[in-house]
């Protein structure tokens, strides 16, 4: 972490190690989860045969809608 970024980060009261803790926790739980998808995704593969290109674009176009972000609109 560079001297800069942790001297203001003490300077406001943060307990680095603690969020260094949370973080570090944060991305191993990412992983594993990562992991255990894949697993399971290699699982289906083994007993259903491999995915079409026709479902992989279908279901490619479904998460583009589904995680494209919301674009709000404000009325006056």
């Amino acid at each position: 972490m560079p001297d800069d970024l942790y001297a203001h980060a003490k300077e406001q009261g943060l307990n680095i190690s603690r969020l260094a803790q949370q973080a570090v926790t944060a991305e191993l739980t990412r992983r594993s989860k990562i992991a255990q998808l894949d697993a399971y995704l290699a699982q289906l593969e083994a007993e259903l045969g491999p995915i079409s290109e026709a479902d992989r674009a279908e279901a490619s176009a479904w998460a583009d809608r589904v995680l494209a972000p919301a674009h709000h609109q404000r009325s006056a």
